[in-house]
């Protein structure tokens, strides 16, 4: 039984276990369905909706954004949705350090879309051109507290406008729901064995105020926000009051 006044530090299968490139297309799907199940876009899309209420989108090219360990790349096309039905214009660039993820998120994007698949370490990526909108969803619980502060740092120095970060919430229900609900539906044992480790791994509001802290970030400049169910969020807007 996990200790959930701390974060777990267990790895995750998905993380170190290869599998055949259609084993690990077919995870990357239940996640994106569990995803959806779970609601799990709203935050991000809450985010852009504010951008572009606050007149922060760019008057004279698309916004450009990175996705940030982008996996399946299923955010991204959900934003892309977003700013299609809304007339705005935006460019995607999705990074990830695995190749499979590229290709099935190229695989899954219809084609035409401004969306560009790299793979890459992230700290590694260095754009030639102005990024507005750092964005990351279920990425950071992977990270231990070092690189966490490091990816914040690294967030506020590529991004002109601001970040987002959609995790999750440490707790013991949404733990013990997914250990369950995961189990009662046969899915992959990636996602039995990697959704309540991903629960264990995440945040409570008091850590992430401690790695703003540590990353430099004055007092207020990044807003920490829970979404239902258990999703727990940070943004920064710069020249924004949070």
């Amino acid at each position: 039984m996990p200790d959930f006044s701390k974060r777990d530090t267990t790895p995750e299968l998905m993380d170190h276990e290869e599998v055949p490139y259609e084993e690990h297309r077919a995870v990357l799907r239940q996640l994106t369905r569990a995803n959806e199940l779970s609601l799990a876009y709203r935050p991000t899309l809450a985010f852009f909706r504010r951008i572009k209420r606050e007149g922060r989108w760019p008057k004279d090219r698309p916004l450009v954004v990175v996705d940030a360990a982008s996996g399946y790349g299923d955010m991204s096309r959900k934003v892309d949705l977003w700013a299609q039905e809304n007339g705005v214009q935006a460019r995607f660039i999705g990074v990830d350090m695995n190749l499979r993820a590229a290709r099935s998120a190229a695989e899954a994007t219809p084609p035409g879309r401004p969306i560009t698949w790299l793979t890459a370490n992230l700290f590694d990526f260095r754009a030639d051109f102005d990024v507005d909108i750092v964005m990351s969803s279920l990425f950071t619980h992977h990270l231990p507290g070092p690189e966490l502060v490091r990816f914040i740092r690294w967030m506020e120095d590529t991004a002109r406008i601001g970040w987002i970060i959609n995790d999750l919430e440490r707790h013991p229900l949404p733990y013990y729901f997914l250990k369950a609900a995961f189990f009662a539906t046969r899915q992959h044992r990636f996602m039995r064995h990697d959704g309540p480790v991903s629960v264990a791994s995440a945040f409570k509001r008091e850590d992430w105020q401690r790695l703003l802290d540590e990353a430099g970030l004055a007092p207020g400049a990044a807003s920490i926000e829970a979404w239902t169910p258990f999703r727990l969020c940070v943004t920064r807007v710069k020249g924004a009051a949070a």
